[in-house]
């Protein structure tokens, strides 16, 4: 008999349990990396869309501050009130605003331990210790 017609050895069940998991982490690395490379690509792809996107957005931040100029002195002109005593008076009603829509915002928060990812592993664990009290 030849050395290839030998068989190769019997592995036992934790041998063949342990490659198995060793393959499955072998596998999720290359899909992890496979993933972090396509975002990467589409990230240099998407590169000069986002430049032109933030310069938009800075010129919309810049018409917004030269329309609350031109409140301020609208209303300065239609009150009598001096320009600077309107600005402080909008700047005091914006940031009262804010302050209330920031509160709501926190009141609606709901941080706490993500309950489906705990009891998804809770049931994993648990099919991995029935496999291996079998086993």
């Amino acid at each position: 008999m030849t050395n290839r017609d030998e068989l190769p050895p019997r592995q036992s069940a934790f041998a063949l349990a342990r490659r198995l998991v060793s393959g499955f982490v072998a596998l999720g690395r290359l899909e992890l990396q496979h993933g972090r490379q396509e975002i990467g690509a589409m990230l240099a792809t998407a590169r000069r869309g986002v430049v032109m996107i933030g310069i938009a957005i800075g010129l919309v931040f810049a018409a917004l501050i030269t329309l609350l100029v031109a409140v301020i002195m609208a209303l300065a002109a239609l009150t009598g009130l001096p320009a600077w005593l309107m600005a402080l008076l909008l700047t005091l009603v914006l940031i009262g605003v804010a302050g209330l829509i920031a509160y709501s915002g926190i009141r609606r928060l709901k941080i706490g331990p993500p309950e489906e990812t705990i009891a998804s592993v809770k049931e994993e664990v648990a099919w991995a210790r029935r496999l291996i009290r079998r086993g």
